[in-house]
């Protein structure tokens, strides 16, 4: 686009230095309306292309928070289900629990507040949140087997 705006500058430059002053005054206008008409098209295009970036970060936020959302709903029913167990054993697990259900609702926070210039890094974060909880369910899962008959 820039060499466009070079090339239209230059026309209009050595129309300028052509011919007689009327039709120079005529070669002037055209090139300058047409440098306007130039200008208008690259901001609609720059501002389309903003209404894109903002709509496809806009949707990948919601999907990082449903999929946060999915996996804490998932460790807030196993957190109620050790809360009726009671035994000191499923109180040591809900509370591994509890920490990685309070460290996915820091990311849920991350994710709302992330800045597209900042997505990239909360993504990871988010991915990070996301293996631990699994990680803690898996490591509960093995050292209670009981629990689970």
């Amino acid at each position: 686009m820039q060499k466009y705006f070079l090339i239209m500058a230059a026309a209009a430059t050595f129309m300028a230095c052509q011919g007689n002053t009327s039709n120079t005054q005529t070669t002037t206008d055209s090139a300058a309306d047409k440098m306007k008409e130039g200008v208008e098209q690259v901001k609609e295009g720059v501002e389309m292309k903003a209404d894109t970036v903002g709509a496809y970060f806009k949707e990948q936020k919601e999907i990082a928070q449903a999929k946060l959302k999915e996996k804490r709903d998932e460790l807030d029913a196993k957190i109620e289900e050790l809360k009726k167990d009671g035994s000191k054993k499923s109180e040591r697990a809900r509370k591994k629990l509890e920490e990685a259900r309070d460290d996915l609702n820091k990311t849920m926070e991350d994710v709302k507040n992330s800045t597209v210039e900042a997505w990239e890094d909360t993504k990871k974060g988010m991915d990070k949140s996301l293996k631990k909880a699994d990680s803690e369910w898996q490591e509960f899962k093995r050292d209670f087997k009981e629990l689970f008959r």
